[in-house]
């Protein structure tokens, strides 16, 4: 007779952010998180939401078995970067395939000229602390991106750099309306996993989950209300497409 799955339970911790996770029930990235779930019929995700460093520490403590989000420059591949190499140190690494995707903007003071995007290293620029990583331009980093809204406002720094919706939200909460945003840069919205065994099934099984939900266009249909935005204020999708799935290291 085949052989019955074996049912096992997986431990998620979420970042808490604005808009996007801001409750084990409520958020963007949650009701993706949830439909992520659903699909996986051997089992349950519990989806617990904490601060960003403190999510990630869960894995790294092994309180949790992976975390979201992170983002990587590739949708669908393993990363082979400065930050792939750093985390590593503390038993960590990012999932070949992503969830989303993240739409970095530029955000600067509307009352001065737009920045030039060739010499960005000119200005004092901030993106959150965790980021810097991923740019080589010499961005400062911020904890407190409110605060960093803000200092733009004020004209006490040149830019930040950060996914574009989250800032917008924030302006329109602080009664902000004199920032512009420019375009960026599009990120793969990943997991962290534990390097291992464990990480490398985790990883293996994410994969073949989200590419399910892509095909079948059920991911699709789930953020609906959210990708319908990031395609009119982009020109670009919030998911991974079938075209992305077959990626020389697509499943």
């Amino acid at each position: 007779m085949p052989a019955t799955p074996v049912a096992e339970d997986f431990v998620l911790s979420v970042a808490q952010l604005p808009l996007y996770s801001e409750s084990p029930r409520d958020g963007i990235l949650i009701d993706v998180l949830k439909a992520l779930d659903a699909e996986y019929t051997q089992g349950r995700f519990h989806i617990e939401v904490y601060p960003f460093q403190r999510s990630i520490n869960n894995v790294v403590e092994g309180r949790a078995d992976f975390h979201f989000p992170t983002i990587g420059p590739h949708v669908w591949q393993r990363e082979d970067d400065e930050l792939e190499r750093a985390i590593a140190a503390d038993g960590i690494r990012r999932s070949r395939c992503s969830l989303t995707k993240t739409h970095f903007a530029l955000f600067s003071n509307a009352e001065r000229p737009p920045l030039d995007t060739t010499a960005l290293d000119a200005y004092h620029i901030e993106t959150g602390r965790g980021h810097r990583a991923f740019f080589k331009e010499d961005f400062s980093a911020t904890t407190c991106l409110a605060c960093s809204v803000r200092k733009l406002s004020a004209g006490r720094i040149d830019g930040l750099v950060f996914a574009a919706r989250e800032i917008e939200v924030l302006a329109r909460q602080e009664g902000i309306d004199n920032i512009r945003r420019q375009d960026f840069r599009i990120f793969g919205s990943k997991f962290i996993l534990p390097i291992g065994a464990k990480g490398d099934r985790i990883d293996a099984l994410l994969c073949r989950l989200i590419a399910q939900l892509v095909r079948d266009g059920r991911l699709r249909e789930v953020a609906a209300p959210y990708s319908a935005y990031f395609e009119r204020a982009f020109g670009a999708p919030y998911l991974p497409t079938p075209a992305d799935l077959r990626a020389p290291s697509g499943p």
